[in-house]
Protein backbone atom coordinates (compact mmCIF):
# COMPACT_ATOMS: atom_id res chain seq x y z
CA UNK A 1 0.00 0.00 0.00
CA UNK A 2 1.03 3.38 -0.49
CA UNK A 3 2.19 6.02 1.96
CA UNK A 4 1.13 9.57 1.78
CA UNK A 5 4.08 10.83 0.55
CA UNK A 6 4.45 8.17 -2.51
CA UNK A 7 1.14 9.20 -3.37
CA UNK A 8 1.69 12.88 -2.94
CA UNK A 9 4.59 12.57 -5.44
CA UNK A 10 2.57 10.24 -7.84
CA UNK A 11 -0.19 13.15 -7.93
CA UNK A 12 2.78 16.02 -8.72
CA UNK A 13 4.41 13.78 -11.43
CA UNK A 14 0.86 13.61 -12.86
CA UNK A 15 0.46 16.92 -12.69
CA UNK A 16 3.93 17.91 -14.43
CA UNK A 17 3.31 15.37 -17.34
CA UNK A 18 3.20 17.04 -20.95
CA UNK A 19 0.49 15.24 -22.65
CA UNK A 20 0.80 14.80 -26.78
CA UNK A 21 -1.11 17.12 -28.21
CA UNK A 22 -2.28 17.78 -31.54
CA UNK A 23 -4.09 16.49 -34.06
CA UNK A 24 -6.01 12.91 -33.81
CA UNK A 25 -7.12 10.97 -36.43
CA UNK A 26 -9.32 7.62 -36.55
CA UNK A 27 -9.46 5.71 -40.26
CA UNK A 28 -11.33 2.78 -41.25
CA UNK A 29 -10.69 2.01 -45.32
CA UNK A 30 -10.10 5.15 -47.74
CA UNK A 31 -12.44 7.37 -44.82
CA UNK A 32 -10.52 9.39 -41.75
CA UNK A 33 -12.07 11.17 -39.16
CA UNK A 34 -9.96 13.89 -37.36
CA UNK A 35 -10.01 16.17 -34.39
CA UNK A 36 -7.77 18.77 -32.01
CA UNK A 37 -6.79 16.80 -28.58
CA UNK A 38 -5.25 18.51 -26.17
CA UNK A 39 -4.56 15.14 -24.91
CA UNK A 40 -4.54 12.36 -27.15
CA UNK A 41 -4.23 9.42 -24.83
CA UNK A 42 -7.07 10.51 -22.96
CA UNK A 43 -8.92 11.59 -26.24
CA UNK A 44 -8.10 8.04 -27.65
CA UNK A 45 -9.34 6.43 -24.50
CA UNK A 46 -13.20 8.19 -24.44
CA UNK A 47 -13.47 7.75 -28.34
CA UNK A 48 -12.81 4.03 -28.35
CA UNK A 49 -15.01 3.64 -25.23
CA UNK A 50 -17.64 5.91 -27.00
CA UNK A 51 -17.57 3.82 -29.66
CA UNK A 52 -17.86 0.76 -28.34
CA UNK A 53 -20.94 1.61 -26.39
CA UNK A 54 -22.54 2.82 -29.64
CA UNK A 55 -22.67 6.53 -28.17
CA UNK A 56 -20.71 8.54 -30.40
CA UNK A 57 -21.98 12.10 -31.30
CA UNK A 58 -21.20 11.49 -35.29
CA UNK A 59 -23.54 9.13 -36.56
CA UNK A 60 -21.37 8.56 -39.86
CA UNK A 61 -18.70 7.47 -37.72
CA UNK A 62 -20.76 5.68 -35.15
CA UNK A 63 -22.73 3.48 -38.21
CA UNK A 64 -18.78 3.24 -39.45
CA UNK A 65 -17.57 1.81 -36.81
CA UNK A 66 -20.71 -0.52 -35.98
CA UNK A 67 -20.21 -2.16 -39.08
CA UNK A 68 -16.45 -3.03 -39.03
CA UNK A 69 -15.02 -2.14 -35.59
CA UNK A 70 -11.45 -4.14 -36.47
CA UNK A 71 -10.90 -2.14 -39.34
CA UNK A 72 -10.28 1.13 -37.46
CA UNK A 73 -7.27 2.16 -37.02
CA UNK A 74 -6.30 5.52 -34.67
CA UNK A 75 -3.20 7.51 -34.80
CA UNK A 76 -1.77 10.74 -33.61
CA UNK A 77 -1.42 12.18 -37.30
CA UNK A 78 0.02 15.90 -36.16
CA UNK A 79 2.17 16.32 -33.01
CA UNK A 80 2.28 19.98 -31.37
CA UNK A 81 5.95 20.67 -30.27
CA UNK A 82 4.85 22.95 -27.09
CA UNK A 83 6.92 24.37 -24.32
CA UNK A 84 4.67 25.10 -20.98
CA UNK A 85 1.53 22.86 -19.83
CA UNK A 86 -0.42 25.17 -18.54
CA UNK A 87 -0.27 27.97 -21.56
CA UNK A 88 -3.17 28.29 -23.96
CA UNK A 89 -2.51 26.31 -27.05
CA UNK A 90 -6.01 26.77 -28.53
CA UNK A 91 -4.83 29.14 -31.33
CA UNK A 92 -1.87 26.99 -32.70
CA UNK A 93 -3.77 23.51 -32.38
CA UNK A 94 -6.77 25.32 -34.21
CA UNK A 95 -3.67 26.34 -37.07
CA UNK A 96 -2.41 23.12 -37.41
CA UNK A 97 -6.12 21.45 -37.82
CA UNK A 98 -6.61 23.62 -40.34
CA UNK A 99 -3.03 23.01 -42.39
CA UNK A 100 -3.99 19.29 -41.61
CA UNK A 101 -7.44 19.45 -43.66
CA UNK A 102 -5.72 20.98 -46.34
CA UNK A 103 -3.56 18.20 -46.66
CA UNK A 104 -6.47 15.89 -46.33
CA UNK A 105 -9.24 17.67 -48.33
CA UNK A 106 -11.43 14.37 -47.80
CA UNK A 107 -11.07 14.28 -43.75
CA UNK A 108 -14.39 14.39 -41.99
CA UNK A 109 -15.02 16.15 -38.68
CA UNK A 110 -14.56 13.58 -35.67
CA UNK A 111 -16.94 15.83 -33.82
CA UNK A 112 -20.06 17.67 -35.00
CA UNK A 113 -19.41 21.15 -34.77
CA UNK A 114 -15.97 20.74 -34.04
Amino acid sequence: MMNNEQKKALREQYEQRKPDMGIVCWKSGDRMWIAKSKDAKADYNSTSFQLKLGSWPNREMQRAYNADPDSFEWSLLKKLDYKERDEDHSEDLELLYMMVMEEYPAAEKMKPGK
